[in-house]
């Protein structure tokens, strides 16, 4: 299973985002020189004519696009570590 993720370089400095308005709640359109919509605009347009998916902004913030991988649970009866649940309290 894979989830997207934004990372964005300033000054060989790393921030990673779940979401391009994450990005943009931080920052703000007049710091990074553009919108939300605008970022999933131009990563659409670089996906489909197979470019990678990233740019560089006006004010120099590098803006990539890429996939955390997790680990998938089969059974629903075992939490994310992979620890079956146990019942804490019981009624008699």
């Amino acid at each position: 299973m894979a989830r997207n993720v934004i990372y964005v370089e300033k000054n060989g400095q790393f921030e990673f985002f779940g979401s391009p308005s994450a990005l943009c709640d931080k920052y703000g359109a007049d710091e990074l020189g553009f919108t939300a919509p605008y970022i999933n605009n131009i990563f659409c347009k670089l996906r489909r004519v197979g470019k990678p998916l990233e740019f560089v902004s006006s004010t120099g913030y590098i803006i990539r696009k890429g996939e955390i991988i997790q680990k998938v649970i089969e059974s629903k009866s075992e939490n994310h570590l992979g620890l079956k649940k146990q019942t804490l309290f019981q009624d008699n």
